[in-house]
């Protein structure tokens, strides 16, 4: 099993597990959703997991071009996403985190075996030259296009590019908001679920969320941005008033089917990065790779207590 595989199943997990989040999908409710629950994304990531696999075996041994490596690995995301549905029943439950994760896996997976590194600054500018060209050319294409996507719909109307934008860009809005706060409260000690719900809270304050934008408003885009902003200066989930007030956000997006669904695929890829970023740090030696799984997995085995199906062996 090629590392990549197990650190993707691990974020998946961990993403949908913090509790609580606003209007999503966590352990104790479904959000602001009807079609899906923690235990539709622990079958989604079952299903997924052996092509996080492939994809970063495939980075591993490419030799080509990154474009061309790029165009490879959706082809791989293609038969994943079918496996998704079929294990979903036909719920979308991991189409943007499939997209975001699959390319980071095959580019870790490129970068271990050509540069000996996954540091966070290289993965994030090897995305930006694998996808850049490629996804440029399908945004002016989109404007042609007679049935349009969600998120094609938004830039055709607004100019927004969306997770497309963000993957093109190397994940800014990773590298610049959540990532930083992320890293630091962990190397602070903190609770692990709180510093995922705290890292949320900066995402939804800061991100322009297309699953918002499109389902809802700009006028609830603001509101959500701004609740997120108000609940991190009064503490976030860092303080008795801050998680008071998570309690109520959760409720208003649950009554309104509000759901910060692009947030929460950047809160996995926050995730994914931190750890390829300390899997760096440990290096690529057998016995540097067996010390990097043991630590890895004693804080999975923590979250999988939580988890009635852990899936990451």
């Amino acid at each position: 099993m090629e590392v990549e595989e197990f650190l993707c199943a691990k974020a998946l997990l961990e993403e949908v597990g913090t509790t609580r989040k606003p209007g999503l999908v966590d352990r104790i409710h479904s959000g602001g959703h009807t079609d899906m629950d923690y235990q539709t994304f622990v079958a989604s990531t079952r299903a997924l997991k052996p092509f996080f696999g492939e994809m970063a075996e495939t980075g591993k041994n490419w030799e080509g071009s990154l474009p061309a490596l790029f165009k490879k690995i959706r082809l791989i995301g293609q038969v994943a996403e079918l496996a998704m549905f079929q294990a979903t029943g036909g719920v979308n439950t991991h189409k943007g985190l499939l997209f975001s994760a699959g390319i980071l896996c095959s580019i870790s997976g490129y970068s271990r075996m050509k540069y000996g590194s996954t540091n966070t600054d290289l993965l994030c500018s090897l995305v930006q030259e694998m996808t850049f060209e490629v996804l440029e050319e399908e945004f002016f294409q989109i404007l042609e296009k007679p049935q349009k996507t969600h998120g094609e719909q938004l830039f055709t109307t607004k100019g927004i590019r969306g997770i497309r934008g963000e993957v093109q860009q190397g994940f800014p809005s990773v590298l610049t908001v959540s990532l930083p706060v992320y890293t630091r409260l962990l190397k602070e000690g903190r609770d692990s679920n709180l510093a995922r719900i705290q890292t949320l809270l900066h995402l939804m304050a800061n991100v322009c969320d297309t699953n918002i934008l499109y389902r809802h408003s700009q006028e609830t885009l603001d509101y959500v941005q701004q609740t997120a902003h108000y609940i991190l200066q009064r503490g976030g989930a860092f303080s008795e008033e801050g998680l008071s007030l998570i309690v109520d956000f959760d409720r208003i997006c649950t009554e309104k089917k509000i759901s910060a669904g692009g947030c929460a695929d950047l809160l996995g890829v926050t995730i994914l990065l931190h750890d390829l970023n300390l899997l760096d740090a440990y290096g690529s030696t057998p016995s540097a790779l067996l010390q990097f799984f043991r630590i890895l997995t004693s804080t999975s085995n923590k979250e999988c207590s939580l988890h009635e199906s852990p899936v990451f062996f």
